[in-house]
């Protein structure tokens, strides 16, 4: 596959405006989360789309190499491995996978603390995916 810079691109600029419409729900607690239906929903679809486009973004970059990861923590690990994603990074992007199998597949009641928790990292975490992933393509692109 052909590495499609403006897509990565794209994909990037949704996931920020993703992002930002989450951060409006930061201040929220667990009990809150727990409480409200309609936030929790808010809270885990927008981890389901930005899970989507890290994961969209990681598979277009690896396939660009030729390579195609089985699940979602392994295409993270071939992120670093490829120079991608930083190693630190990467370790605290581990989990993020199996995370969104969770809220996506229900394999059981999501925790409302751990949700939190999670949503707390990604809004920490995932600019720094964006960024990473930015600063490699623009290395690329010179």
């Amino acid at each position: 596959m052909v590495l499609r810079p403006e897509t990565i691109r794209e994909r990037l600029r949704e996931l920020d405006r993703v992002l930002e419409e989450l951060s409006r729900y930061r201040d929220h607690s667990a009990d809150e989360i727990e409480e409200s239906l309609s936030l929790r929903w808010t809270i885990e679809r927008g981890l389901i789309a930005a899970a989507n486009l890290v994961f969209g973004i990681a598979d277009h970059i690896l396939g660009s190499f030729g390579i195609y990861s089985e699940t979602y923590e392994e295409g993270l690990r071939l992120m670093k491995e490829k120079g991608v994603i930083s190693p630190g990074l990467y370790l605290r992007l581990r989990g993020f996978g199996g995370f969104r199998n969770v809220l996506v597949h229900e394999y059981m009641r999501v925790d409302i603390p751990l949700l939190r928790q999670n949503f707390l990292k990604a809004l920490k975490v995932l600019p720094e995916f964006a960024r990473e992933v930015d600063e490699w393509l623009k290395l690329r692109e010179n």
